[in-house]
């Protein structure tokens, strides 16, 4: 089942599902991702970058993994940037990305999950 998510490229952490995260973010396209968000449901797609040096990041510039998470806070700084803590859900597969809008539109399907016997 696939659906369309915000998506947040990240330079210098991985999320993972139940971590709680706070995360600075300043990238314009980014900001735009996080209010979208807020104005929705609250979920955006976490996913890293390949080469965190990259400042404008498209889908030939993500890993192909990431994290649905709810933004559980949302604190805009006086110089710009966004303050936010994340909550990384369930793993999910990019499958496309929407470039041409205000911020990354991400199709993300699910990832089967493995079953460990302990």
């Amino acid at each position: 089942m696939k659906q369309s998510y915000p998506v947040l490229p990240l330079r210098d952490i991985v999320v993972f599902p139940h971590m709680i995260v706070p995360l600075f973010v300043g990238r314009d396209k980014s900001v735009a991702a996080l209010e979208a968000a807020m104005a929705a449901d609250k979920e955006i797609f976490l996913v890293a970058q390949l080469d965190p040096a990259e400042d404008d990041p498209g889908r030939e510039d993500l890993y192909d993994t990431g994290v649905t998470a709810e933004v559980l806070q949302m604190l805009k700084l006086p110089d710009g940037t966004v303050r936010v803590l994340v909550g990384g859900k369930v793993r999910g597969q990019l499958q496309s990305i929407d470039e041409s809008g205000a911020y990354l539109t991400g199709e993300v399907g699910s990832v089967e999950e493995a079953s460990v016997e302990g």
